[in-house]
């Protein structure tokens, strides 16, 4: 279930899709925003994971 609460902001969005692209951290983003990039940066081990997930879904298609 979902809440108001649980929604991203937008520095929270805008973190979180640069630490899946392995773009870097932006000083401006919130604190909690920074927290998020970190958490998914640990995760990821600061790989673009995007542009991996499209070549195999690109693979995935070929078969």
């Amino acid at each position: 279930m979902y809440t108001k609460d649980s929604l991203l902001t937008h520095d929270e969005y805008k973190a979180a899709e640069a630490a899946f692209r392995a773009l870097p951290l932006n000083s401006h983003w919130s604190r909690r925003a920074q927290i998020i990039y970190m958490g998914i940066l640990e995760v990821t081990r600061g790989q673009d994971i995007v542009e991996h997930y499209h070549c195999e879904m690109a693979v995935a298609a070929e078969s």
